[in-house]
């Protein structure tokens, strides 16, 4: 059986029963950035950087669909709880249908407004040229992608992971097949460069988007999606938006400061910003597991609070450190070890590869501050109360981690200014989460 009981099974058993195929799902995403990189890095250090500035702007778009779809996962995961099935079937079918018209826009403002964008953050010469080339293949994917993140959420909200893994499986596999295709060439067709690892890309989403449509409408029984009486009820899209506004912000202050970090590695030298790029990719691998964790205990918490399970909620946090702990030591000794072998996969720079070795000697003591970061804004969020969960983030990330990078770099002339920033930013997100979880402020909101 592809549903979890979150609300009556066994908490750690349970917890890891959801988050396993929630980590899959992260890591085979994770994936579409390792394939792109991998085949574009064979174009060159400049094509590594243009894909690197490119992904950044990319984020963003990931950061407001992905919020929106988390903030009506929020509400439905509460209306199962509350065993008001039907109505959550209404909220997830407007969400869909919502979110993919506003994918639909913001990829022509993307679009058409990519130059000053890349004025903005300073990209200029090669970079910017293969920079455009990249995303202009990219962007009409945002329509499709922004669907898969919708019809995921809401079959997660359901206590159903597995699904989404599937999707993400077949996305991922469609990229595999079409990037080297498009970029190289074969028989007829001509090599594109850096714009075929963006159109492999975007297809890869259109196929993705079909599949967990049909999931959605055939597989899928626990909440009914009646296509056939659809009206837009404005109600209904107050309820998402109230909550997708604070959980996009989040995700964008993450894409901010991720941008910022980026640029601020550019002005120190384009190894440093390679670094950076290759660095954050094996960084990613690891931190999949804690993102897995976050998303499962949103879920959890949405559901046991909505049936009234308060203790049940902290029972869940505690598994989810202790596990995640254990995870990440286990992971965390070979990547400080070996993880520098893996940035060799794209990059043959010897700087390049001394500097990913030291960026990961601060990353991975900051692991465990950082799960346990996640897991409590995950829990705050999963009540409803986005813009406390937003408010820990800025602080920890925007308003502390970006300018003190800027401010320890130009001291130090060095990126070892940015890495010491992210490594105590860390410590202070998991010091300020816990310190608003424990409040139990959150418990107090409605939707």
């Amino acid at each position: 059986m592809s549903q979890v009981n979150l609300l009556d099974g066994p908490v750690d058993r349970s917890l890891r029963k959801f988050a396993l195929p929630l980590a899959v799902s992260f890591v085979v995403n994770l994936l579409y950035a390792w394939i792109d990189l991998y085949f574009v890095s064979t174009l060159g250090h400049n094509a590594v950087a243009a894909l690197g500035i490119s992904e950044r702007i990319w984020f963003f778009t990931f950061a407001f669909g992905s919020g929106f779809a988390v903030g009506s996962g929020i509400i439905i995961a509460r209306r199962i709880g509350e065993g008001r099935n039907h109505d959550a079937g209404q909220i997830a079918l407007q969400s869909i249908i919502v979110m993919f018209l506003i994918g639909v826009v913001l990829a022509g403002l993307l679009h058409y407004n990519l130059n000053g964008i890349l004025s903005i953050l300073g990209i200029k010469g090669k970079v910017r040229e293969l920079s455009t080339y990249y995303f202009i293949a990219l962007v009409w994917g945002v329509p499709f992608n922004f669907l898969i993140f919708q019809v995921n959420a809401v079959i997660r909200s359901a206590g159903n992971s597995k699904y989404p893994m599937y999707v993400l499986l077949l996305s991922n596999l469609v990229n595999i097949i079409l990037t080297p295709i498009f970029m190289f060439g074969i028989d007829i067709l001509k090599p594109m460069g850096i714009f075929g690892a963006g159109l492999g890309t975007s297809i890869s989403y259109l196929a993705a988007s079909v599949y967990s449509v049909l999931l959605l409408v055939n597989k899928f029984k626990v909440l009914r999606i009646d296509l056939a009486r659809f009206k837009f009820d404005l109600n209904i899209i107050k309820s998402v938006t109230k909550l997708g506004i604070p959980a996009s912000l989040q995700l964008i202050a993450v894409s901010v400061t991720s941008m910022g970090l980026a640029a601020n590695a550019n002005m120190i030298g384009t190894e440093d910003l390679s670094t950076y790029i290759i660095g954050l990719r094996v960084d990613l691998l690891v931190l999949m597991s804690i993102f897995a964790f976050g998303a499962a205990i949103e879920i959890i918490t949405g559901q046991n609070l909505g049936a009234g399970n308060i203790d049940r909620i902290f029972e869940y946090r505690k598994s989810a450190i202790k596990q995640l702990s254990i995870i990440l030591i286990c992971l965390g000794v070979p990547v400080l070890f070996f993880g520098e072998y893996l940035g060799m996969i794209f990059s043959d720079n010897s700087e390049v590869i001394k500097g990913v070795r030291l960026y990961l000697l601060f990353a991975v003591f900051g692991y465990i501050p950082f799960a346990i970061g996640i897991v409590n804004i995950r829990l705050i969020s999963g009540a409803g109360d986005y813009f406390r969960s937003l408010y820990i983030v800025i602080a920890a990330l925007v308003f502390f981690q970006l300018p003190f990078a800027y401010i320890l770099s130009n001291i130090l002339h060095s990126s070892v200014g940015i890495w010491t920033s992210m490594f105590i930013s860390m410590f202070l997100f998991a010091i300020i989460s816990n310190i608003q979880t424990m409040k139990k402020g959150w418990l107090k909101v409605k939707i």
